[in-house]
Parts: C-alpha cells; structure tokens; sequence
C-alpha cells in the first residue's frame, strides 16, 4: 500500500495535506514553509500527524491530538504546541527559551485583525523555529532546551491589531 505522511500541514498559503521528503529534505521543507509567513497576509503554518497515512485522505483526523504551529512573519514568530499533559488532557503551550524574560512583551501578527502578545523569550526567527518544529516532527515533542509556558485557554489570548 502506498504510505503518505505521517506529518499534515497547512502552508501559510492555506493548502491543506501530507508532506514528506520527496522533493526536499523534511529539516528543509519546514524551514521553507516557516520562511513563507511574513505576517500580511501569510500569517500561520501548522503541523500534526495525520491518523491514517495508508489514506490519501488521512491527514484529515489527528492521530493523537497534538500539534505543532508558528504565527508571524519569519523575522518573528511564536510557536504554539498542543501536547498531553500529566492529565491526560491535552494543554496548550508556547514555546520558549530557556532564558527567562525581561519583562517585555511584543505583538506576534496572526491574522488581518488579530494579534498575540509574547515574552522576548518566545520569539524565533523562520531558522530558529525550523529547528523546533524538526525535533517535534522526529519526537512528537519539545525538548531541551525549549521550555514550555501553559496558555490558558479560558481568557482571551489574541487582541485587536
């Protein structure tokens, strides 16, 4: 049978299904799809592993509800992640470094109308992120050095830009 995926996409142009590495290298391929945002009109790009990659049509489910994404432009995205968390509920996180913030916070573009704000140690580069979203694509995960803040989907995360 053919295999597709395992990883889905939705490019910053809005094209929906599998990738692979046929034409390019999967470290290279996510550093191109990160490198499209340019946060006017190209704004997010999202991963997660599709639930049947024996299905052409597969990539539509998520195999185990985590995902991976990035908003902005590629001089300065945020990346978001979805995981199980020790409760075996999912959580939604954004992404750090290790270092801890300074106190100041930017707005990350992620729509027309919309924006979110992030700590100096939440905001990559297309390169940087690229490296993040290879380690999640290889581990289903974030690892070291990155750290993880909770969002807390109860409150308001974006506001008017």
């Amino acid at each position: 049978m053919t295999k597709y995926g395992p990883f889905a996409q939705t490019s910053p142009s809005g094209l929906t299904g599998w990738f692979d590495d046929y034409r390019r290298p999967i470290p290279e391929h996510l550093r191109l799809m990160l490198g499209h945002l340019d946060g006017g009109g190209k704004y997010t790009y999202i991963i997660w592993r599709g639930a049947d990659p024996e299905s052409i049509a597969g990539f539509r489910d998520d195999a185990n509800d985590s995902f991976m994404q990035a908003a902005g432009s590629a001089d300065a995205m945020t990346v978001e992640v979805r995981l199980p968390g020790p409760d075996g509920e999912s959580h939604l996180y954004t992404v750090g470094r290790p270092e801890p913030a300074d106190g100041t916070t930017t707005l990350i573009p992620m729509s027309d109308d919309r924006a979110i704000r992030v700590f100096s140690n939440e905001i990559f580069t297309a390169d940087e992120a690229a490296a993040v979203f290879y380690m999640f694509y290889l581990t289903d995960t974030v690892s070291q050095p990155y750290v993880l803040r909770e969002l807390d989907l109860g409150q308001e995360l974006t506001e008017l830009r």
